[in-house]
This record gives structure tokens, sequence and C-alpha cells, in this order.
């Protein structure tokens, strides 16, 4: 992702694939001590088995920024990504 996005922005928004999966919500977002965004993390609406190994204890998805291919009404990533 190319432009700037500050992180109010995001939280709260729904994720979804390039592909039109729906991912979930933005539910808190993870920074370098520079204030870059590093990572999302993506709380799924509903159960799909493609998002079963990307999620952890706490059944959240940490998906990393740099997989953010656009912030608009929705959060746009790639997907699969590199955990």
């Amino acid at each position: 992702m190319q432009k700037p996005v500050l992180g109010r922005n995001v939280k709260g928004k729904k994720v979804v694939s390039s592909g039109g999966l729906e991912i979930g919500e933005v539910s808190d977002l993870y920074f370098e001590t520079s204030g870059k965004i590093i990572n999302l993390a993506v709380r799924p609406e509903k159960e799909v088995k493609e998002l079963k190994e990307y999620m952890d204890r706490s059944n959240m998805i940490s998906v990393p920024y740099e997989s953010v291919r656009a912030v608009g009404r929705y959060v746009i990533i790639d997907f699969p990504f590199k955990q």
C-alpha cells in the first residue's frame, strides 16, 4: 500500500479479500515504534474454512499490513497471505 493511512480510518472497517472473500472486521492495529502499521487484528464475522489456518487461539486473524491493497469503504487485502 503506497498512500499513508491513519489508524483511526482503518479500525472498525470490514475486511474483504481481492477475490471477494469476506474476512471480518478490523478490531485493532499493531504499530512499529516509528508509527508505521505492521499488522491488522481482524475478528472474523463467521466461520469460513479458508480462514481456520490463519486464526490464533483467541479466534483473531493477524493480517500483515503489506497484504493491504486499498482502504476505502472496505479494507481490501491479498489473500491468502504469508503469516
